[in-house]
């Protein structure tokens, strides 16, 4: 594990309220100076979710080097970063607490293979005592790493609507994926639409918001 220091931290990451003075890694830390988008959403993933996460997730990311952000928690956020590997798309995790007060124990193996193939940040030292605050400071390093928070399924009482209105506080980009109605899973994605963020209905909206247009690459991508 190594530390990064303050002034190898992202400018945007810089920008939040809160930023950190310091940050702990393992895995390739040159993927911080890559764009990003971050993606989250419900640890109670459905198949649909799954879908989702498939079809937007496509060649253009890794084309562009765009590095996607979530959390490594179940559901969502550990699908994300399996599809990343999988189709080797840049993927940065970022922990709550230290690396090593909270992995849930089906992401471990995934934990391990983004240190190898990607970048797993973390707030605070191993010496660190986990407490559950930790993943509202987790939350906070999400929204504040990407121009772009992308949630794709959500309760209404899901983390990921935490990250999310920090996004908006932090004056980020917020695009939420509208689900079935009669979907619990769905309820926190058709509120934040209701309330104003932005909807993903293609692939196409979600390669615009990267300059993607017609496969081509059409302005500069979002900026760190």
């Amino acid at each position: 594990m190594s530390k990064l220091a303050y002034k190898d931290i992202p400018l945007l990451l810089k920008q939040i309220p809160s930023c950190p003075l310091s940050l702990y890694y393992k895995g390739d830390s040159s993927l911080l100076k890559s764009k990003s988008v971050t993606i989250v959403g419900t640890r109670s993933i459905t198949e649909y979710g799954e879908w989702v996460i498939r079809y937007l997730l496509e060649s253009f990311l890794k084309d562009l080097n765009i590095s996607v952000v979530s959390g490594l928690a179940r559901g969502v956020d550990g699908y994300v970063h399996r599809v990343c590997l999988e189709r080797n798309i840049n993927t940065i995790a970022i922990v709550p607490g230290s690396m090593t007060s909270y992995i849930p124990k089906e992401n471990k193996k995934l934990f391990k293979e983004i240190q190898r193939r990607g970048l797993v940040l973390a707030e605070f030292s191993k010496d660190t005592e986990f407490n559950r605050k930790m993943f509202v400071l987790r939350n906070r390093l999400l929204a504040g790493m990407s121009k772009v928070t992308v949630v794709i399924e959500a309760g209404l009482d899901s983390g990921s609507l935490i990250t999310a209105g920090l996004a908006l506080e932090y004056n980020r980009d917020v695009y939420v994926i509208p689900g079935d109605l009669r979907n619990k899973m769905s309820q926190g994605c058709n509120m934040l639409a209701k309330q104003g963020a932005e909807i993903i209905t293609c692939l196409s909206d979600f390669e615009e918001i990267f300059g993607v247009q017609n496969g081509q690459t059409s302005m500069n991508v979002q900026g760190k």
